[in-house]
C-alpha cells in the first residue's frame, strides 16, 4: 500500500535553487556564450558553483561576470551603466570569442527594475552579436523554471519552423536529480544511439551558437523531468514540435532501464537493437560479478534493508524502484521534492506498481525535520539523500548516503561511470554497499560500547 503524506506547511526549509542558477547551468553548454549576472555576490554564488557541472565535463567552461550590486546601488537603482561596463569588460575578456551574451538578474535588481532589456538591445548594436536579457529572480520560480526560461528564450530568438522534422532533442539532464548526472547523461545518449534513436541535440551540451537554430529540426522534445513546463510546451507546439516522455521513468537499474529503453526504442528507434544492447551490457556486468565473492556478499547484505529516499522526484522515484525491483530492498519512506504539483503526481504514478507488494509512505515536499522524524519512526537502516539533509539525518543516528541532489559540493566521482543503464548498476551497487558496510554491518555503536575503558572512565560513566 502507498500512503501519500502532503506537506502541512507552506514554508519548507529544504535546499532550493532559484531561477538564476537554473538558467546559468542550462546555458553553460553553449560554446561561445557568456553571462553577465546583475546581482549581489551572495545571490550569484550558487550559479557560479553550478556552472562547473556537466558542461565542463564536456569541455566547455561558461565565462561569468558579476556586477556585484551593493547596498547603495540596490537602494538608488538606475544601474544600467554599471551593467554596460560589465558587458564591455566581458567582451574584452572573451577576446573575440563571445558569440552570445546573457544578461540575468538576481532579486534586488529585479525588484528595483533595472532595465536590462534596453541594455541588451544597445549592447547588441555595439558588438553585433545576440544578447538575451532575462529576469531570473528567485521569487519568479525555481531551478526547473530557470531552465525552462532559457529553453524558451533560445527558441524565441533562434527558432524557426522547419518543415522536415526528425529525431529528438534531449532536454534537462541537470534536472534529473542525480548528483552524477554529467556521467548519467552520457550513458543515456550511448544507449539511445545504440538503438538507432536519432538525437538532434542535447540541450544544451557542447553546442555552438550557430547550432541553436537547429533545435527546431527535431520532431520531439524529450524532457528528463516530470515537472510542468507548460510555457515551453506551448512554444514548441507553435514551432511544430511535440513534448514527450515526462511520465517515463529514468533508466536507473535493470528493471527501469528495460522499461525505459524498450519504450523509447519502440517509438523512435529499433527495439531489436535495444534488446541486443541490453544483452551485451548484461554480459559485461555478468563477467564482472558472477565469480566475484565480494559482489555476492554485497548483494546479500543489501537484501531486505529498510531505506529512506529523499531527493528531487525524477531520480528519487527511479532510485526507489531500483532498490525494490533490483536489490530486494524496502524503500519504506520516500521524500519527493518538486516545484509543481504535476511533477509530484507523475512521480507518484510511477511508484504505484510497488504498492501491490510493499507498504511505503510518500512525502510531498517534506521539510527536513518532517522527513527526519518519519525515517526515525520507520526505523530505516539508512537514508539516501543529498548533502543538504545529511547533517540532520546523521544527528538522528541514521546512516546517510549522498546520492541525490544537484552537482554542488557533493560530487567527487571523477571516474566517468554512470548510475544509469545496465552498466550503471555496478556503480549503484558499489555506493549502496559502501553505506551498508560502513554503517550497518560494522555496527559502530556496538564497537564503541565494547571498547576498552579505564577504571576511572568506567566509574565516571556509571555515575553519569
Amino acid at each position: 500500500m502507498m500512503k501519500i503524506i502532503e506537506s502541512p506547511v507552506e514554508y519548507q526549509e529544504r535546499h532550493e535553487l532559484g531561477a538564476l542558477p537554473g538558467v546559468t547551468e542550462s546555458v553553460a553548454g553553449i560554446k561561445g556564450s557568456f553571462v553577465v549576472m546583475h546581482g549581489v555576490v551572495g545571490c550569484t554564488m550558487a550559479a557560479n558553483h553550478l556552472k562547473s557541472a556537466g558542461p565542463v565535463v564536456a569541455g566547455n567552461v561558461l565565462p561569468v561576470f558579476e556586477t556585484g550590486v551593493g547596498p547603495s546601488e540596490a537602494i538608488m537603482g538606475r544601474n544600467e551603466e554599471m551593467v554596460k561596463r560589465w558587458v564591455r569588460w566581458g567582451m574584452k575578456k572573451m577576446k573575440g570569442k563571445g558569440k552570445l551574451g546573457w544578461i540575468v538578474t538576481s532579486d534586488a535588481p529585479s525588484i528595483i527594475e533595472d532595465d536590462i532589456v534596453t541594455v541588451a538591445r544597445e549592447m547588441e548594436k555595439e558588438f553585433n552579436i545576440p544578447f538575451i536579457a532575462m529576469d531570473t529572480s528567485g521569487f519568479l520560480g525555481g531551478f526547473n523554471r530557470g531552465a525552462e526560461m532559457s529553453w524558451c528564450a533560445v527558441l524565441n530568438r533562434f527558432g524557426t519552423d522547419s518543415a522536415d522534422k526528425e529525431g529528438i532533442n534531449i532536454l534537462g539532464p541537470q534536472l534529473m536529480g542525480s548528483k552524477n548526472w554529467p556521467n548519467d547523461i552520457n550513458e543515456i545518449v550511448r544507449l539511445l544511439r545504440a538503438a538507432d534513436v536519432k538525437i538532434n541535440h542535447l540541450v544544451f551540451q557542447d553546442l555552438g551558437v550557430e547550432q541553436l537554430g537547429e533545435l527546431t529540426r527535431a520532431k520531439t522534445n524529450y524532457i528528463l523531468s516530470c515537472e510542468d513546463f507548460s510555457d515551453f510546451e506551448e512554444k514548441a507546439e507553435d514551432l511544430g514540435m511535440e513534448v514527450w516522455g515526462q511520465d517515463l521513468v529514468l533508466p536507473v537499474g535493470l528493471h527501469n532501464t528495460e522499461e525505459w529503453y524498450l519504450t523509447i526504442a519502440e517509438r523512435f528507434g529499433d527495439v531489436e537493437k535495444a534488446k541486443a544492447q541490453m544483452k551485451k551490457d548484461m554480459s559485461e556486468v555478468k563477467k564482472i560479478v558472477q565469480f566475484n565473492y565480494n559482489s555476492t556478499w554485497a548483494q546479500l547484505s543489501l537484501f531486505g534493508k529498510h531505506v529512506g529516499v529523499y531527493g528531487y522526484s525524477p531520480f528519487a522515484v527511479a532510485l526507489a524502484r531500483s532498490l525494490f525491483y533490483d536489490y530486494n530492498m524496502r524503500p519504506t519512506v520516500i521524500g519527493l521534492l518538486s516545484e509543481t504539483s504535476e511533477g509530484l503526481k507523475k512521480a507518484e504514478k510511477l511508484l504505484e506498481p510497488m504498492a501491490d507488494y510493499l507498504d511505503f509512505e510518500v512525502m510531498e515536499n517534506p521539510a527536513l525535520h518532517q522527513y527526519g522524524q518519519k525515517i526515525k519512526e520507520a526505523r530505516v537502516d539508512f537514508s539516501i539523500g543529498m548533502r543538504q539533509d545529511r547533517a540532520h539525518t546523521e544527528s538522528l543516528n541514521i546512516p546517510h548516503l549522498n546520492m541525490t541532489g544537484p552537482y554542488y559540493f557533493n560530487q567527487f566521482n571523477f571516474v566517468p561511470w554512470p548510475y544509469m543503464g545496465v552498466r550503471g548498476s555496478l556503480y549503484l551497487l558499489s555506493d549502496l554497499w559502501e553505506v551498508v558496510n560502513r554503517s550497518v554491518l560494522s555496527q559502530p555503536d556496538v564497537w564503541r560500547m565494547h571498547a576498552y575503558h579505564s577504571r576511572d572512565e568506567a566509574c565516571a560513566c556509571a555515575q553519569a
